[in-house]
């Protein structure tokens, strides 16, 4: 009999990522909370917030739950975790035992999530000309992305470049004057919540990438890294490999390191990759303008190719998927 697992409110399996729901369906009995209903002790509740897990407090001594933070870093809900309940995030936690991390998150996410987007890729980028020299994608005014984007305008960077940074008002769709940095109201855009985006999250059209040379990524600096093999990628960083460019980052130390711990090419006869190890932001920085200036085109079009396979490879994620984060919730749920 499979575990019953019960989502109060939102959560990965029935919110805006509910595509991973018949996969996890296979070894769970997926439901949602109903207050009328009485669960009993083998039942696991899954929630995001504090508020949620209020909603299942008569079966706290006698349950199992599970906090819900597979998008990010940090929880949305106390964090003092016992042993009756587990947490799941993207990274961050290396020291906690009682996080399970998963950090190829963004990975399953965009797989599944994008799978209306590859029919649009007739070709790779590669194979086309290109009038623009990089793109560049940038959201929210986070200080580390104001620093790139000053430093890329102060050197003459931004030229020839194809690049949005929505802070600004500046898209790659036209003029955006409506953004919100409220990221979890755009999910909810995303899931008819609320109001309409000025423009579809996650868009993506093919002349944005058969145009430019490669991309030019700026992450989500994780600030609570626990280790060097502990880094925040995103589907900023998936974006250029499921469509089939070469990338430079601005990340996280180790970010090249483990995407190639993952199985995907990096390109250091492309770029100097000696600043995965560099702490210092404004060193960071500076490095990626020169080699922007400096940038050879060269081919690698095989490792995009390998890139690109092993992305949308279904029979590989949903192996993983198994592996780093159903079998550990069974394995948690299981444990007396």
């Amino acid at each position: 009999m499979k575990p019953k697992l019960v989502c109060i409110d939102k959560t990965f399996l029935n919110g805006a990522s509910g595509h991973h729901l018949p996969l996890f369906s296979k070894y769970f009995a997926v439901s949602n909370f109903d207050p009328s209903l009485e669960y009993d002790s083998n039942t696991t509740f899954i929630y995001q917030r504090d508020e949620a897990r209020a909603k299942a407090k008569q079966y706290e001594k006698v349950s199992k739950f599970i906090a819900d933070a597979v998008w990010e870093t940090e929880f949305f809900c106390l964090n003092t975790f016992d042993e009756r309940t587990l947490g799941l995030a993207a990274a961050g936690h290396n020291n906690n035992n009682r996080v399970l991390q998963i950090p190829k998150w963004f990975w399953f996410e965009e797989h599944f999530s994008q799978q209306d987007k590859k029919p649009l890729i007739k070709s790779l980028p590669s194979v086309h000309n290109k009038s623009k020299s990089f793109l560049l994608q940038m959201g929210d005014a986070k200080p580390p992305r104001v620093k790139l984007y000053n430093a890329l305008e102060r050197n003459n960077l931004l030229n020839n470049a194809l690049y949005s940074f929505l802070a600004y008002g500046i898209a790659l769709e036209g003029p955006c004057p409506t953004y919100t940095e409220d990221h979890e109201l755009m999910i909810e855009d995303m899931i008819g919540d609320g109001p309409e985006p000025p423009f579809q999250q996650r868009a993506y059209r093919p002349e944005w990438y058969n145009t430019t040379q490669f991309t030019l990524v700026a992450e989500a600096i994780n600030e609570i890294v626990d280790g060097p093999t502990d880094c925040f990628i995103t589907e900023k960083t998936m974006k250029p490999i499921m469509y089939g460019h070469p990338f430079l980052l601005l990340s996280d130390n180790q970010s090249y390191k483990t995407l190639e711990s993952w199985g995907f090419n990096t390109f250091p006869e492309l770029f100097d990759q000696s600043i995965d190890n560099e702490s210092d932001l404004d060193k960071k920085i500076e490095s990626i303008c020169i080699q922007i200036a400096n940038y050879k085109n060269l081919d690698v079009q095989n490792k995009i190719q390998e890139n690109f396979n092993r992305f949308w490879n279904r029979e590989l994620v949903e192996e993983l998927m198994i592996k780093e984060m159903i079998e550990p919730m069974l394995e948690f749920i299981s444990k007396k």
